[in-house]
């Protein structure tokens, strides 16, 4: 009776864990040096913007793009103390009115920050320095949205799928 006993904790502990690692990342749409972006970052902006009336095409690509850039422009100006506050901010903001816009909306907030973030780096250390700096980060894209392109430093929509299940992420080539 006991070895019955083992056998089904064994098999339920078993199935536990397949369950749980069955759809490892179902959440992050992409990962950037182990900083995970939660899905929601993506799906927010995309279901706010086209509430609002805004279009963008390839909404998703775009907003997860921006969303990676930012995770690298931020490491970037914390490494050389480039300042993403203040009167930059303000005047990369006036410069977009659209943008600035959609500042106050807590859904579309963290858009905003990755696309002034990315811009105020850019606009610091170049963009020859800043796609360097791209092609060093370790990126990985959860396949429903397509996978990290280093050259264009953007999600290419190829092959992207909603229905498609994301693979626990492997390192960089």
């Amino acid at each position: 009776m006991k070895s019955v006993r083992w056998v089904l904790v064994t098999v339920v502990a078993g199935l536990l864990v397949l369950v749980g690692c069955s759809n490892p990342g179902a959440n992050v749409a992409a990962s950037v040096n182990g900083v995970s972006i939660p899905v929601s970052r993506v799906e927010g902006p995309v279901k706010a913007i086209g509430e609002t009336g805004g279009q963008l095409a390839e909404p998703h690509a775009i907003v997860l793009s921006y969303a990676i850039r930012g995770e690298i422009a931020r490491a970037i100006a914390t490494e050389q103390g480039i300042q993403l506050t203040g009167d930059a901010r303000t005047t990369v903001l006036n410069a977009n009115p659209n943008l600035a816009a959609f500042g106050d909306d807590p859904q579309v907030s963290g858009f905003v920050d990755d696309v002034v973030d990315s811009t105020l780096v850019i606009n610091r250390v170049g963009e020859t320095a800043f796609l360097a700096r791209v092609a060093q980060a370790s990126v990985q894209v959860n396949p429903r949205y397509g996978s990290w392109s280093v050259e264009s430093a953007a999600i290419a929509q190829s092959g992207g799928q909603l229905s498609k299940p994301w693979a626990t992420p492997s390192a960089p080539a």
